[in-house]
């Protein structure tokens, strides 16, 4: 075999064990998800330890409100939210249950969040952060007039708006059997026209076995997409080139 044979092979070899390592975390953050996940039932989906609202300081930047995942907390945005933090940004974070709701509930809880921080904040617009389910519960949410003028930036992480196959491995609850491909609420959201005056930035995970390949850009040729190596569906939340860019982009 040739010296370049060797170091290509070498070089492959190295990418397929980070590839290997990268998943094996997935699996391991994923299977703690579900395993905290009754917890989560019963405190509402809420996290004594991360208090709201967050980075509350005088600056004349727009306010941001982060949506978590399914079986995700407050903490979940915990390296974001330094970030946000860092840079003097105003954040809060919506939480919830992950049974015993829907997207379409959710996204009108979200549009009370919305006003509320606007009141909380004297801002005109409010910038919206989620991940995964997270983001298709905003971009619900888009769909009702009551947020129209009244967002800024849109940033969606993972969010499954080509539907995931995990959803299809866990036969219950409202909110899985959405994020199903085909489903009613995601065929509705990919007909629903792209909402006026919204920038959107969407981020995809190239290691991402949760939401693989574009099944996380929306429908939205407006829609500004960034594809992220060497992470997978929740490392895109550790990530420090995440949290830069979004911070970045929101303080713009």
């Amino acid at each position: 075999m040739s010296p370049r044979a060797i170091v290509g092979a070498r070089s492959l070899v190295m990418r397929i064990g980070h590839a290997a390592m990268v998943q094996a975390y997935e699996v391991g953050r994923m299977a703690s998800v579900a395993a905290t996940v009754p917890l989560n039932l019963f405190r509402g989906g809420s996290n004594p330890g991360y208090g709201a609202p967050q980075g509350v300081r005088a600056t004349a930047a727009r306010p941001v409100l982060l949506v978590h995942g399914f079986g995700g907390t407050k903490s979940s945005w915990s390296r974001i939210a330094r970030s946000l933090s860092d840079r003097g940004l105003t954040f809060d974070a919506v939480t919830y249950p992950p049974f015993g709701t829907s997207v379409e509930q959710l996204a009108d809880r979200l549009a009370v969040e919305v006003d509320r921080m606007l009141s909380h904040t004297g801002a005109d617009k409010v910038h919206l952060v989620g991940h995964s389910l997270g983001g298709v519960v905003i971009a619900q949410a888009l769909t009702n007039c009551r947020l129209t003028g009244k967002v800024d930036t849109v940033v969606t992480l993972g969010a499954p708006f080509g539907g995931s196959p995990w959803a299809h491995a866990l036969p219950f609850g409202a909110l899985v059997r959405a994020l199903r491909e085909g489903s009613p609420l995601l065929r509705r959201l990919a007909s629903a026209p792209a909402p006026d005056g919204v920038r959107w930035l969407a981020f995809t995970a190239a290691l991402d076995m949760v939401v693989p390949g574009v099944r996380s850009v929306p429908p939205h040729p407006e829609v500004e997409t960034v594809t992220v190596g060497g992470v997978g569906h929740l490392g895109m939340l550790l990530s420090e080139g995440v949290a830069g860019r979004i911070v970045a982009a929101l303080a713009a």
